[in-house]
């Protein structure tokens, strides 16, 4: 694996010039796991048996320059991902072409959860029918700013943790196109958005955007 860090540098440069997802070798991610803890068991090594010597000072170098390099690999697949699901949940293809098994898995938990929050905050949007969702997951507890004859009734309180929970968040960077309807916007950097918790928490995680606080939600700049 001594010239996988070529590769990364390879992958990258595919995945930012495509407009959709790129393709990987299918083992990418435990490929890329073995590779970075080999580096930085490498580098460790090296440092404790020798701190002055120069050759555990470069597998150090390498070992961050290749973390930073696989970061924009996945976080840019991320961002693709994440866009093609809210398409889908809007009526647009399902179809991800280049995706891995857990790329798959991913998009279709976010289909899921945009489709089940849609419905819930916005039935009136929704054709006659339930709509269809890619997991079953339990009915939510409407809001308590919302007046209660406007909302169905529910024999059950919501489970915790799955998902019925809004977070505030703030875009960190730009985003590519989406097709909402008619109208295609494109989500710039510092745009405040209101997500399912199980919608934010991927993202935060993918580091695509940053929790807002209440008091700073709603501070005058933000009104």
């Amino acid at each position: 694996m001594a010239d996988y860090y070529t590769k990364l540098l390879e992958l990258r440069r595919a995945e930012g010039s495509a407009h959709g997802l790129s393709k990987v070798p299918v083992d990418f991610y435990p490929q890329t796991r073995a590779y970075l803890a080999e580096l930085k068991s490498t580098f460790e090594t090296e440092l404790r048996e020798n701190p002055s010597g120069r050759k555990g000072e470069l597998a150090r170098q390498t070992h961050q320059r290749a973390v930073q390099t696989a970061r924009d690999i996945v976080e840019a697949r991320m961002m693709k991902i994440l866009t093609a699901a809210l398409q889908a949940s809007l009526g647009g293809s399902r179809d991800l072409p280049n995706a891995l098994p857990e790329e798959r898995t991913l998009h279709e938990s976010m289909l899921g959860y945009l489709r089940q929050h849609r419905s819930e905050v916005a039935p009136y949007l929704e054709p006659t029918g339930p709509a269809p969702v890619a997991q079953k997951r339990p009915i939510a507890t409407p809001p308590r700013n919302l007046p209660s004859e406007a909302a169905p009734s529910r024999s059950a309180s919501p489970t915790p943790g799955a998902g019925t929970d809004v977070r505030i968040v703030r875009v960190l960077k730009d985003t590519p196109k989406v097709t909402l309807g008619s109208e295609t916007i494109e989500l710039r950097r510092d745009d405040v958005l209101s997500l399912p918790a199980d919608v934010a928490r991927l993202l935060l995680d993918g580091h695509v955007v940053e929790p807002v606080e209440l008091h700073e939600k709603f501070s005058p700049a933000l009104r």
